[in-house]
């Protein structure tokens, strides 16, 4: 910081070093004696050094301080140094102008995410009206046709229900409720839910069961759950379906539909959403959680 610093002023520093050429220069011209010289140099010299000093101290004190600005958060409007002269002004004024800008331009993505989220939510929960009427007409006749509109219907409703999970994704851990949960209570749900499904493809479940406890949200993870066997019904046409839960609680569904994702395509795909999730966790500083 230093030599920051004396790069700063090495105008002064040449311009005081040229008076000085110049006054000796004009002794030896006039065949003044130097000695005559020593003692007022020597008080320049003090002085200079001292206002030198003074300087440097204000010069670090102002650099430390902006450092400190630049590793927390704004708003930086009323935190910026004591400006030293009239360009550093300046700089801060635009520096005021522009995060008074970045603070407008927030505020209204904020409202614009919030107003699509709301329509979303609106709209999922319009929706979930006519899609009980349906289920309810085509209880009225067990036929084939019904049947296979009862199975498109119930796609529809998984749709509008994976589309409301993402919309509530934005809430973060607001809307978590982390607690001790039976594994296999979240399990059988899911499997309940998607029953009729299994016995219309004609895909054999195997789930033995188990006494496992997990910490988690409820919701959230029969979520994800339901996701799986979404995907299993979607792209299994025969076969097998095996739900396994291991000692360490490790949840494993494996079908014997398509073949799914590459495996360096799943690992790029984990570390991006890994990292996604720990970023917008730090920044959002909340508690930490076990899921």
């Amino acid at each position: 910081m230093f030599l920051q610093y004396l790069k700063r002023i090495r105008f002064v520093l040449l311009w005081s070093l040229l008076c000085v050429g110049i006054f000796f220069l004009i002794f030896v011209l006039e065949e003044i004696n130097l000695k005559a010289a020593v003692y007022p140099t020597v008080l320049c010299l003090a002085f200079g050094l001292l206002f030198l000093l003074c300087g440097y101290l204000r010069y670090k004190k102002t650099g430390q301080k902006l450092e400190h600005l630049l590793q927390g958060e704004g708003p930086y409007e009323d935190s910026l140094p004591v400006a030293q002269d009239g360009i550093e002004s300046g700089y801060q004024e635009l520096i005021r102008k522009e995060e008074q800008q970045q603070r407008k331009e927030h505020a209204r993505w904020e409202k614009s995410g919030q107003d699509m989220e709301d329509y979303y939510a609106t709209w999922v929960h319009q929706i979930k009206a006519p899609i009980a009427v349906m289920n309810v007409l085509l209880q009225q006749e067990d036929t084939e046709t019904n049947q296979n509109l009862k199975a498109e219907l119930f796609r529809v409703e998984q749709y509008v229900e994976m589309a409301l999970g993402y919309v509530r994704l934005d809430s973060g851990t607001k809307d978590l409720v982390i607690a001790q949960y039976p594994l296999d209570e979240i399990v059988r749900k899911s499997i309940r839910k998607y029953a009729g499904q299994f016995i219309r493809r004609r895909i054999r479940l195997i789930y033995e069961g188990t006494d496992q406890i997990v910490l988690t949200d409820e919701k959230w993870l029969s979520f994800i759950i339901e996701q799986l066997l979404s995907n299993v019904v979607k792209y299994t046409l025969k076969g097998t379906v095996t739900i396994i839960v291991s000692e360490e609680k490790k949840l494993t569904v494996t079908d014997t539909g398509m073949g799914g994702i590459a495996p360096e395509d799943l690992r790029e795909s984990l570390k991006k959403d890994i990292r996604d999730i720990m970023e917008e966790w730090n920044g959002n500083q909340r508690e930490s959680v076990c899921i």
